[in-house]
């Protein structure tokens, strides 16, 4: 009698166990697809809505980052920036082990970790929010944000993990903030770091980089190296043109795409420690990346090219990628656990057993989880243009050369002065139809 009491209530707390954690599973995995397929039909609002609604949990660092960049995609950079810092702050309160944390992780799944974010996530949510001050007008706490991604950079290990298109976009920053000699120190690093990044990335240096760290070497005095330099770069008959007067110059930061998601798979292995095969489950990047619709200004008919600056999709890729050998040393050592904890229990009672063992099964999974509001790539253009108020248009072109979108926007350009503006492109805007009222 007691023996079937006892294995009426193991089977009963491993229901539960179970129902848990497959809940959770499938709540997160079917938010990050509604949020992505209602941002590939153009709904970045119906995609802001669910998220508002389905995660009210302030302190899920992963639910504030999807949040923040929505209400950017929608225009709503305040609130953008206040969801952000919640998740920069839960993100700096994360770091250090928790035993609790790791425990977790031994027992169940990497899923149940704290989420704070693969370092190119962490960087890039500064940017984000520099980029959120700069369409309020806010440059001096874009400064602030890029000077704390600088320490974020810098604090991971004897090599600093650095970002290029951060580097560059810190010396843009510093450039519009009269800031000449620091813009010079970052858009050299910012050079550095392209050529060093290269292979992951798969980005050249941009020639608007290169433009931009001639003409502050020009503009500093500093001929010797300006010569040098203009042949090292390639741009031998490149002349530098100070913006003044009647001028003013337009930065444009256009994020293009998804950033690609990762999904599960898994793999019987041998474990010499139990003498068995033990199965393994482990995220991947199962797509190729998306060929992208290329983008260009257009402003009075003329059109300028944006050149990418960032590859996320492929630094996601390069971050699972170093990620995976500790991914796969925790995920046999949690299987070798379960493994030993399903015969323990199969010992006892078979029922017992066969729970543990469905239950060790369905609760086997990835850690498929990122920022997957991201952007594929962040691309840019800087244009000089006359004073006063500008009307512009992102054209966004597709592998036939049609124009398939626009993103039609006012700058208000003043003497000598650097605007911004950036937006997220994704999908076409569905145009609404409205229909006039009979009296």
């Amino acid at each position: 009698m007691k023996a079937n009491v006892r294995a009426d209530c193991i089977s009963r707390c491993l229901a539960v166990v179970l129902l848990v954690m497959l809940t959770g599973c499938a709540t997160y995995s079917q938010q990050a697809v509604s949020m992505r397929d209602n941002l590939l039909i153009g709904r970045a609002d119906v995609a802001q809505q669910l998220a508002e609604k389905e995660d009210e949990d302030t302190s899920d660092v992963l639910a504030s980052l999807n949040k923040g960049m929505l209400r950017r995609m929608t225009g709503d950079y305040a609130g953008s920036n206040q969801i952000l810092e919640v998740a920069k702050q839960h993100i700096e309160s994360l770091y250090g082990v928790s035993i609790t944390d790791t425990a977790g992780s031994m027992m169940i799944n990497d899923a149940v970790r704290d989420y704070k974010g693969a370092r190119y996530e962490q960087v890039l949510l500064h940017a984000y929010m520099a980029m959120n001050y700069l369409q309020m007008g806010l440059l001096d706490s874009a400064r602030v944000e890029i000077l704390q991604a600088d320490v974020k950079m810098m604090e991971w290990g004897e090599e600093p993990d650095e970002d290029p298109f951060m580097r560059y976009f810190s010396g843009i920053i510093f450039e519009a903030l009269g800031e000449e000699d620091q813009a010079l120190v970052a858009y050299r690093k910012a050079r550095d770091i392209y050529i060093a990044t290269r292979n992951e990335q798969g980005l050249e240096v941009p020639v608007m980089l290169k433009k931009d760290l001639l003409r502050l070497l020009y503009s500093l005095g500093l001929k010797n190296e300006y010569r040098e330099m203009k042949h090292e770069l390639g741009l031998a008959n490149y002349k530098p043109t100070k913006v003044s007067g009647n001028f003013g110059e337009l930065i444009v930061v256009l994020s293009n795409g998804l950033a690609p998601i990762r999904t599960e798979s898994a793999i019987m292995t041998f474990s010499p420690e139990v003498q068995s095969n033990v199965r393994v489950a482990f995220p991947v990047y199962a797509s190729e990346p998306i060929v992208l619709n290329a983008a260009r200004l257009n402003i009075s008919n003329k059109h300028i090219p944006l050149e990418t600056v960032e590859n996320i999709d492929s630094l996601a890729r390069q971050a699972l990628d170093d990620e995976m050998p500790l991914i796969m040393t925790r995920a046999v050592a949690r299987a070798v656990v379960k493994y030993q904890t399903q015969k323990s229990a199969n010992d006892q009672h078979a029922l017992a057993g066969f729970l543990m063992t469905v239950t060790n099964l369905a609760t086997e999974r990835a850690d498929t989880r990122s920022w997957t509001t991201l952007p594929q790539e962040i691309q840019m253009a800087r244009v000089v243009l006359p004073v006063g108020q500008q009307s512009v248009s992102i054209e966004i072109i597709n592998a036939a050369g049609h124009v398939v979108d626009n993103i039609e926007a006012v700058v208000d350009i003043q003497p000598g002065q650097r605007s911004f503006l950036t937006r997220h492109w994704v999908a076409p805007v569905p145009v609404k139809k409205y229909v006039a009222a009979k009296n």
